[in-house]
């Protein structure tokens, strides 16, 4: 790779990394796996950049990458790991909040915590429209099905996790 190549890529690891890895910490709830899933999309993505730069579409190539790496993942029979609650993974990090902003970072707590227990195509549409905000043909595009299935699957995740975080006490023992 020339030099002005090496120097784009470096500029765009630097800011795409941030993004993506909260993406996949929306996924996994694990940082310390989604740091490791991000490095293994950063080294795909650094393998095809003269491809990908060409194209324009540099943090959607990544994106697409981090993602498909994510959903393989889940699907592998061996990928049944111990996972850490909030309080556990939170624990690891020594982060001051301001009372003022408790109540906004309790709600995204609880709303990531809701996302591990929809299946994997929902918590994938509801990662990509929900946070990432995507459109439904790009999420189509990236999950490789159709808008249907798209608005089908938002809908069944929206309605889950609406239903559970207005009620606190489901039937699932969650919160």
């Amino acid at each position: 790779m020339r030099d002005r190549d090496e120097a784009a890529f470096d500029a765009f690891a630097v800011s795409a990394m941030p993004r993506l890895r909260r993406l996949a910490y929306a996924w996994c709830h694990d940082w310390h796996h989604s740091d490791d899933v991000v490095q293994d999309t950063m080294e795909r993505v650094y393998a095809a950049w003269p491809r990908v730069r060409r194209g324009g579409e540099e943090f959607a190539y990544a994106r697409t990458t981090l993602v498909r790496r994510l959903i393989t993942e889940n699907r592998r029979a061996w990928r049944r790991r111990e996972s850490l609650s909030l309080d556990e993974n939170l624990a690891g990090g020594t982060r001051v909040v301001a009372p003022e902003q408790l109540a906004d970072l309790v709600d995204r707590l609880d709303a990531l915590e809701l996302l591990r227990h929809l299946p994997v195509r929902q918590r994938a549409v509801a990662v990509l429209r929900f946070l990432e905000d995507l459109p439904i043909s790009e999420v189509a595009d990236l999950l490789q099905c159709s808008e249907g299935t798209i608005k089908s699957q938002a809908h069944h995740a929206r309605r889950f996790l609406t239903q559970r975080l207005a009620d606190p006490h489901s039937p699932d023992g969650v919160r």
